[in-house]
């Protein structure tokens, strides 16, 4: 009887550890707000420091509204994402939102203004 319950144990016990790796806590990063004219472009660039693989959300927001929203399945180690949009005739605020899998400090997002269509970055402001 004794066995039984002890391998009962230790299968609830792996079966728990699997599911803790599975559900890793998420955080938010948050850049200022760059007030974005076109023909200026606004991005958010996030990069994956981490030795691991993961998944992320970028999500660019004006006036309380998200504008974009892109879901990468797989942020490779190294690696940056860039997410962008034109800024508006008139201007606007916008600023970045970054969830990530994991302990923030894995990470380095960053708001940035550039001119378009091929300039080179003018402004960028961490994300904390």
């Amino acid at each position: 009887m004794k066995k039984i319950v002890l391998s009962l144990l230790l299968v609830c016990s792996v079966q728990l550890s699997a599911k803790g790796e599975q559900n890793e806590k998420k955080e938010k990063l948050v850049t200022p707000t760059l007030w974005t004219v076109a023909p200026d472009m606004f991005a958010c660039n996030l990069t994956n420091i981490d030795e691991k693989v993961h998944p992320v959300l970028v999500r660019i927001v004006s006036n309380g509204k998200v504008v974009l929203e892109r879901k990468i399945e797989a942020l490779e180690p190294r690696h940056t994402s860039n997410t962008k949009v034109a800024g508006l005739p008139k201007g606007a605020p916008f600023y970045c939102e970054f969830t990530v899998e994991g302990d923030e400090d894995n990470y380095r997002g960053v708001a940035v203004l550039y001119h378009a269509p091929l300039g080179s970055d003018f402004v960028a402001l961490p994300a904390t």
